[in-house]
């Protein structure tokens, strides 16, 4: 199962960035969601997770 693992910290900033629920993020990130907006969720993410790790 895919699913793209977060700090609920980084969830929220998430939520607040995009304008829509912490739920929305949360299924966004696991892959129920696959639209546009759940694509660009997971971007951000993975954005948000390479400047945690330093790359």
């Amino acid at each position: 199962m895919k699913k793209i693992r977060l700090h609920p910290d980084l969830k929220k900033q998430i939520a607040e960035e995009f304008k829509v629920s912490y739920q929305t993020v949360n299924m966004s990130l696991e892959y129920v969601f696959n639209s546009e907006k759940a694509e660009a969720i997971r971007n951000r993410a993975k954005e948000l997770l390479k400047k945690e790790a330093g790359l």
